[in-house]
């Protein structure tokens, strides 16, 4: 706690406001469009990669919450916290969500393209979001360290880790029915097991498109997609039952839909459907892996 109050110290209440603004770059609702936006317009292949790593570390952080089940300082201190900033904390302290997510996106850009002003950027946002869960009293400082260790080795496995080049189309069913026993039988988050799954069967076989017309089409197209998705997959049972709304199966229905459309399904669409021109050559991908599929192994498929 004494961390805690030095910074609230130092920084005074006139910095909350920026703070909140700092950690929105460790959340959900801003880091996955910023990768659906890069996975559809210029690298497929990384932005697969990075989805599966994200929807993995997203999991792991759900199950060890639950399995430390630590409180948070607010808990213990109800006077170093604000209501807006506990609006930002769910479910237990230990690791730290915001700080994971935030060192899985962003240092697996730095991984996967090394110069120093990347990895100086990078490191700069993630302390940033780290300091913030800090400075707002929602997290202790071994939350934070926890979140950045075990984001950075998901962000290695996305961004640098030559030998995760391929996945036997296998993997598909096996981790399909891993996150299920997940899910229902051991009580992790069905939402994080169902996005997953989606995130590993989707399979990224489409050119990103080459013109600002194409652009905009797979953006606005894609969004229409994905808020439909929503609309059928949570908006419509939750008007004909909260229960159903508030289901595990559904929630696990809906991610897994949510990430298949997004990441396999729209791209696809989108492809078959735009007469424009594409890009003239594949988007880059990881050393040693090809562009091309062999009968052994498909890429991440």
């Amino acid at each position: 706690m004494g961390t805690i109050h030095f910074l609230q110290h130092l920084f005074g209440p006139h910095l909350h406001p920026l703070f909140l603004f700092f950690t929105g770059f460790g959340t959900s609702a801003v880091l996955w469009p910023l990768l659906l936006l890069y996975y559809w317009l210029v690298d497929p292949v990384f932005g697969r990669r990075l989805a599966i790593a994200m929807a993995a570390s997203l999991l792991t952080n759900r199950i060890l919450k639950e399995l430390f089940n630590t409180e948070r300082p607010f808990q213990i201190d109800q006077l170093v916290s604000t209501p807006a900033a506990e609006r930002t904390a769910t479910g237990n302290g230990f690791p730290s969500g915001h700080s994971q997510n935030a060192a899985t996106f962003y240092l697996a850009f730095a991984f996967r393209h090394p110069r120093r002003w990347r990895w100086l950027a990078a490191g700069l946002i993630v302390l940033l979001v780290g300091l913030s869960r800090l400075y707002l009293g929602v997290h202790l400082p071994e939350d934070v360290g926890g979140g950045f260790v075990l984001g950075a080795i998901f962000a290695w496995a996305a961004g640098g880790w030559s030998g995760l080049r391929v996945w036997r189309p296998t993997w598909n069913v096996l981790i399909g029915a891993l996150t299920l026993v997940l899910a229902f039988a051991v009580g992790a988050e069905p939402g994080a097991c169902g996005l997953l799954a989606g995130c590993v069967a989707a399979n990224p076989g489409f050119t990103p498109p080459s013109t600002v017309g194409g652009k905009i089409g797979m953006v606005l197209g894609g969004a229409a997609a994905m808020a439909l998705t929503g609309f059928l997959l949570y908006w419509l049972p939750g008007r004909l039952s909260p229960e159903i709304q508030n289901s595990p199966a559904l929630a696990y229905l809906l991610y897994l839909a949510a990430s298949l459309v997004g990441f396999g399904l729209w791209p696809r669409v989108w492809q078959a459907l735009t007469p424009q021109p594409l890009s003239p050559s594949p988007p880059p991908t990881l050393a040693g892996e090809r562009g091309a599929p062999n009968p052994s192994y498909t890429e991440l498929s």
